[in-house]
């Protein structure tokens, strides 16, 4: 079994991998569900139970770990986007990742996670009303970029300068061609880079050919991704 975002609630739940349907109610220790991270798994020994009423069953029928049973394994998802929510900056966009995959954030696989940023990618962005001429940008986009780098500037390739104070990696996220200029909102247009480097492609004196170096580096590196 392994810890997820409960959905009607803010504290984590946790739900069956095998033998039972994932939507069952489980019966498990507060403070395991609570001290670890969204996605942990734990093998444990579980009674089906219901509850009675009237000496007749009442309610669905629920699981109820047995605590003197429970072990924590030591799992680590290949190639997983984890905590998508605190690698962005609002709830929003974790909301609408949340909506698109219809599953929680964390338990979403980088390769399905990347599929979507394509189908999300927008190629010629369509600019709003406001009187600034914002461009319309996707979430998932941004998100997918900053889970590609894995807390390493993609230009450089130092680890991000500091964490955040959700324990998140800062990078910066970087258009290699502007969406002003008609650069496309899409996996081979970002960067996710430090703010040194960001600061460089923007207005260092060789701010146009390292911008090209890096354009070529994650073109290079999404084909190796699609390979």
């Amino acid at each position: 079994m392994e810890t997820i975002k409960g959905k009607s609630s803010s504290r984590p739940r946790v739900r069956p991998l095998e033998h039972f349907d994932k939507e069952i109610r489980v019966e498990f220790p507060r403070n395991l569900r609570e001290e670890n991270p969204i996605g942990t798994r734990f093998r444990a020994d579980v009674k089906v139970s219901q509850k009675t009423k009237n000496g007749e069953p009442s309610g669905n029928p629920y699981l109820v770990a047995t605590d003197s049973s429970i072990i924590k394994l030591e799992f680590k998802p290949s190639k997983s986007i984890k905590a998508i929510k605190l690698n962005t900056v609002s709830d929003r966009a974790y909301e609408y990742i949340e909506k698109e995959f219809k599953t929680d954030p964390s338990l979403i696989q980088f390769l399905d996670f990347r599929e979507k940023a394509y189908q999300n990618s927008i190629i010629e962005p369509k600019k709003t009303d406001s009187t600034s001429s914002n461009t319309k940008r996707s979430h998932i986009i941004k998100t997918y970029a900053l889970s590609r780098a894995n807390g390493k500037c993609e230009s450089c390739n130092d680890d991000a300068p500091f964490l955040k104070r959700n324990g998140q990696p800062y990078l910066e996220v970087h258009h290699i061609i502007e969406l002003s200029n008609g650069g496309s909102d899409s996996p081979q247009n970002v960067a996710a880079i430090c703010p040194n480097c960001h600061k460089r492609v923007t207005h260092g004196q060789d701010a146009e050919e390292f911008n090209n170096k890096l354009k070529n580096k994650i073109t290079e590196l999404e084909k190796e991704l699609t390979e």
